[in-house]
């Protein structure tokens, strides 16, 4: 599209209305990118994210899908069932093949880390308030949002009209879920961007269909992108059964054009599956035991758990999978970005359009949804709105647009004449304005914390000093492993469920030369429920280390007593029987972070 096409009519003449309204259009792109790039920014939000960016990070270094942040759970499971016919031996905790994630999304942030590595090998100033590198991996969710966002305009315009398409671009802009997603380094913001391509090329298909000629092509293109969309998130398999689904039925003959499409999708993912089994003994990696999670701290504490996992318990899987659905409903309108029309899609099932094909492919995207909604069902959305489950918020634009042409539909219907545009248009307005509020309302105070927090720095940052205390061959067992493999990047293992399976991980480390060098305890676990979570639940069995921490960080906030550069002065930790780790290191502890080492080694200069 040439510049002048973009500033002018379906005619072709330049309108000093549509210019205007495009460069406001740009002028908030740009302004909001800066604001949640730069100015209110504060790193990754998000563990699984930073998860990923750390084995991103690997990848450019040319190590492999290997990751620094390891799960007790893969742990356990590379140990016991991974393929060792080869004659090679078990694993090691340092150079550990990720077996949870998807590769997709660390691949792209690999691709994008090259071009900012610099002589110090991606560290960065140890005095940064954040750290670059967050700023880079945010700054291609955004770029992603952006590419969407241009997709999503002209699938919508092509299914409607251009107002109707420029409205929900609009309408994505103002999103504020969409942009917190951006600074989480999950996966979701490249989902949106394969997810829009896959509609654009699927209502292609049915489009060629009506038209009776051949949807092979643009069939073949849907299942080559849900590929690339599964080796994002596996959870957009579930999107592509109910793809497969109604492929079988809407296309002829009957069940050929799927066949087609799961002979592309199948290898795609197969490739991938393939390695899974060679590292972990299952072609679903470890990723499989978020099906036992689902509510709050549940795949938590299955992931610390250096045991086998393997005895899944389905007793009370049906009431899970009702009652998880009926919390997906009763919090749609959140999941879909608080968008108002968004839910309007439903209603606009009942509404007989003229067109066969904007009919159709109504139905193909519910198909989806609903296959999609069992998939989150299963594996639960504990995180809500920010979940990296949360499949909800790729099906907003198109739902949006559906949305927006039943309303206008409705309003015509209302025969409101005038001349005024606002009038004329005022449901567009209504709409724009209310699903723009919650962005609205918490820019200010944003704005204001933005501008305060500048002179902070960032708990993972602080972390960062981990990297110079500890050796790139030994191991911290913390319960922010995914911190520490990413700003300070060393090995870190999470934080296991028993003193036991620590000394079990140990003596497996030490075996391979690759000892632990202490545990890490930071305000992430001190700061958690006393009852729920630290006396009787995930962490009850160092339930002494996390209380003391939270006392002790209490008590630096209000004493004197500490060092010029924030450090502790010695105070002893409570000892925990059969545990190794019961000397407190000074020069990795601060008011954010307590490191447990032996006595041996924290006398050690």
């Amino acid at each position: 599209m040439s510049i002048r096409n973009f500033f002018s009519t379906s005619g072709g003449e330049l309108s000093p209305a549509v210019i205007i309204r495009r460069v406001l259009f740009m002028l908030l792109l740009l302004g909001l990118s800066f604001f949640y790039l730069v100015l209110e920014f504060s790193g990754l939000s998000h563990p699984k994210g930073i998860e990923q960016a750390q084995i991103g990070r690997e990848v450019a270094r040319a190590n492999g899908f290997r990751t620094k942040c390891v799960r007790p759970a893969s742990l356990y499971q590379s140990h016991n069932y991974a393929d060792t016919s080869d004659g090679k031996e078990r694993e090691g905790i340092i150079g550990f093949h990720d077996t949870y994630h998807a590769p997709l999304n660390p691949l792209l942030n690999s691709l994008v880390l090259k071009l900012f590595r610099g002589e110090n090998d991606w560290q960065g100033a140890r005095d940064a308030k954040v750290y670059y590198l967050d700023r880079v991996i945010a700054g291609v969710s955004i770029l992603l949002l952006l590419c969407s966002i241009g997709v999503s305009y002209m699938l919508v315009s092509r299914i409607f009209d251009a107002k109707i398409g420029g409205v929900t671009a609009l309408l994505m802009l103002l999103c504020e879920l969409l942009w917190e997603f951006s600074q989480t380094g999950l996966p979701q913001m490249l989902m949106l961007f394969l997810f829009s391509f896959i509609l654009y090329f699927l209502y292609k298909a049915i489009e060629a269909k009506q038209a009776e000629q051949s949807p092979v092509v643009w069939l073949c293109l849907v299942a080559g992108f849900f590929g690339l969309l599964a080796l994002a998130h596996w959870i957009a398999i579930w999107a592509f059964v109910g793809l497969i689904i109604f492929v079988s039925g809407y296309f002829r003959p009957r069940g050929m054009m799927a066949l087609i499409m799961l002979l592309i999708f199948l290898p795609i993912i197969a490739l991938w599956g393939f390695h899974l089994m060679r590292f972990s003994g299952t072609p679903m990696g470890s990723g499989y035991f978020s099906m036992m999670g689902g509510g709050p701290g549940m795949e938590e504490s299955i992931m610390r758990s250096y045991q086998s996992n393997d005895d899944m318990d389905v007793q009370g899987l049906p009431t899970k999978l009702i009652m998880t659905s009926l919390s997906q409903l009763n919090d749609l309108y959140s999941y879909f970005g608080s968008i108002l029309v968004a839910p309007l899609f439903f209603i606009s099932l009942l509404h007989p359009f003229k067109r066969n094909e904007i009919a159709s492919f109504r139905w193909c995207v519910l198909v989806m949804w609903i296959s999609s909604v069992i998939g989150m069902s299963l594996f639960g959305l504990p995180g809500k709105q920010l979940d990296p489950n949360q499949m909800h918020i790729l099906f907003m634009p198109i739902m949006t647009g559906y949305g927006l042409a039943l309303l206008s539909v409705l309003w015509s219907r209302l025969g409101i004449v005038s001349n005024m545009p606002v009038i004329v248009n005022g449901h567009l307005v209504i709409v724009v304005i209310v699903s723009a509020l919650p962005l609205l309302l918490t820019l200010p105070k944003d704005v204001q914390m933005g501008l305060w927090s500048k002179e902070q720095q960032t708990s993972g940052m602080e972390l960062a000093l981990v990297h110079d205390r500890v050796k790139e061959a030994e191991v911290v067992v913390t319960d922010v492993p995914w911190n520490v493999a990413w700003y300070a990047d060393r090995t870190a293992v999470w934080l296991p469920s028993t003193v036991a399976q620590l000394n079990a991980i140990e003596k497996f480390s030490a075996s391979r030369n690759q000892p632990v060098a202490g545990v890490l305890l930071t305000l992430e676990t001190a700061n958690a429920n006393l009852r729920g979570e630290i006396m009787y639940g995930a962490y009850r069995e160092w339930a002494e280390l996390v209380l003391w921490s939270s006392m002790m960080s209490d008590w630096i906030g209000k004493s004197k007593k500490f060092t010029q550069a924030g450090m502790l002065n010695p105070q002893s930790p409570p000892p925990i029987r059969g545990l190794l780790y019961n000397t407190l290191d000074f020069r990795l502890s601060s008011r954010r972070m307590y490191f447990f080492s032996t006595a041996e080694r924290a006398a050690m200069p």
